[in-house]
């Protein structure tokens, strides 16, 4: 099954500089302001090597990829980058207060491991969602020119005997911070969001680690692209080594679907252009697929929250009144939506939204989602609200956030989530601990 590796980690110097000054979110969620912003943080920002920007005159040979790699080897040679003595596996600790649940504090662990790469048919590793070629082929240039994995990517693994959680409280017994930076938190800014990380290099606690890690799978929750980019890096390379190299295996923080930190996040859809006939017989037409319940704004987003976690149920947001939606007792999921698909998959609160709402309501077919602007989406309960009442959309469809359990079990029948049906939170942050191919080949 998994086969994960300690390794010897490259992160920041904290005597040289202030971590919080150099670590960034990773790359893809980085915005064209929050790229200048981290720039202008401070001259050795990761930004420099997850997403250096480009410049008039690049080419060929001097480009957004080349300079990124340049700014490795330079933050190397000067010391503010450091390269540890031992390999280690490196426990990583978010502290953050929860998004959706005022007050709430939540703690969430990942373990920094070089995962040996798999590909999806071997079934160890599984992917949740579909990728697109654009996105892999900007990793694939970025790690030719670094020959590293500059940011880890995130996964979820089953502890449901906890014996990988009691390996890692036994690993942090004797342990202190390597590296600890607290930042701003994104959902309120006058409450710090902590981030902290230790180093394991005992040799039979590591060894006890991989044990565990040989009897998982390992499911993909974000960074599908920068692993499918680091199999087609594999295949460039000629293929799996024997014994496995550096470049046989991938940076991964891997958590405990247990873990009760877990955060999933739903993606609210935003919706315009809807033909005016459509729209003025909205209620009658959700009648045919669910009990519809008229409720003013307020209510309807308590009751969007209420009920069983496993209920089905979602809002459909107007500017002047809402509707609270319950699929109908007769309206069974495998009946309605593709075969194509698994069970798990039909009985997604987002699949029943896509099909009954979006696309036998509105007119807004799968295919349609690829090429439409007339369909956008947030996780911001609140923007998609202000942004109906404002005109700039005619209405939003709200969500309750996805089960952890939910999207295993659609990985597991080997099918793949709809588009923005999750996104996990917080992000792992980029620059506390990287890999590198050739430093790693010098063990």
């Amino acid at each position: 099954m998994a086969v994960v590796q300690p390794f010897r980690g490259i992160h920041y110097d904290p005597q040289r500089v202030n971590l919080a000054d150099v670590i960034s979110p990773p790359y893809d969620v980085l915005s064209a302001e929050d790229q200048e912003d981290l720039y202008r943080k401070h001259p050795y920002n990761i930004v420099r090597l997850i997403l250096n920007r480009e410049e008039v005159g690049d080419n060929e040979e001097s480009n957004r990829y080349t300079r990124a790699a340049a700014f490795l080897e330079d933050a190397l040679r000067a010391g503010v980058l450091v390269q540890d003595a031992q390999p280690c596996l490196y426990a990583y600790l978010q502290r953050f207060p929860h998004p959706l649940q005022s007050g709430r504090v939540c703690e969430r662990w990942a373990l920094l491991v070089a995962l040996k790469l798999e590909p999806y048919e071997n079934g160890v590793v599984l992917p949740h969602e579909e990728t697109h070629t654009k996105a892999k082929e900007d990793r694939l240039r970025l790690m030719r020119a670094t020959k590293a994995n500059p940011e880890p990517i995130y996964g979820l693994y089953e502890d449901a005997d906890g014996a990988i959680s009691a390996l890692l409280r036994q690993a942090l017994q004797t342990t202190s911070p390597l590296l600890t930076a607290a930042l701003p938190s994104p959902i309120n800014p006058d409450i710090r969001e902590e981030h902290i990380v230790y180093a394991c290099a005992a040799s039979d606690l590591l060894e006890s680690f991989q044990v565990q890690f040989h009897q998982k799978r390992v499911w993909i929750a974000d960074g599908h692209h920068r692993y499918e980019t680091a199999l087609n890096y594999q295949r460039e390379q000629g293929g799996p080594s024997t014994p496995p190299r550096p470049h046989d295996f991938i940076l991964m923080g891997l958590t405990a679907f247990e873990d009760l930190g877990l955060v999933v996040l739903p993606t609210h859809r935003l919706v315009r252009n809807i033909a005016s006939e459509r729209l003025e017989s909205l209620g009658l037409l959700l009648e045919r697929h669910f009990h519809v319940f008229p409720m003013e704004l307020a209510a309807a987003r308590d009751w969007l929250n209420a009920g069983a976690e496993t209920e089905r149920r979602f809002v459909v947001v107007l500017p002047s009144k809402a509707y609270g939606l319950r699929p109908r007792e007769e309206v069974l999921p495998e009946s309605i939506l593709p075969e194509r698909h698994s069970e798990a998959w039909r009985r997604l609160d987002v699949s029943l939204l896509q099909v009954l709402v979006l696309d036998r309501t509105l007119g807004i077919s799968w295919h349609d989602l690829a090429h439409t602007e007339d369909v956008a989406y947030t996780r911001n309960e609140e923007e998609a609200v202000q942004l109906v009442q404002s005109g700039a959309f005619q209405l939003a469809c709200l969500l309750r956030p996805p089960r952890v359990q939910e999207i295993r079990d659609v990985a597991a029948a080997g099918d793949k989530m709809p588009q923005k049906s999750t996104y996990f939170y917080p992000k792992l942050y980029s620059g506390l601990i990287l890999r590198s191919f050739p430093l790693e080949e010098r063990e």
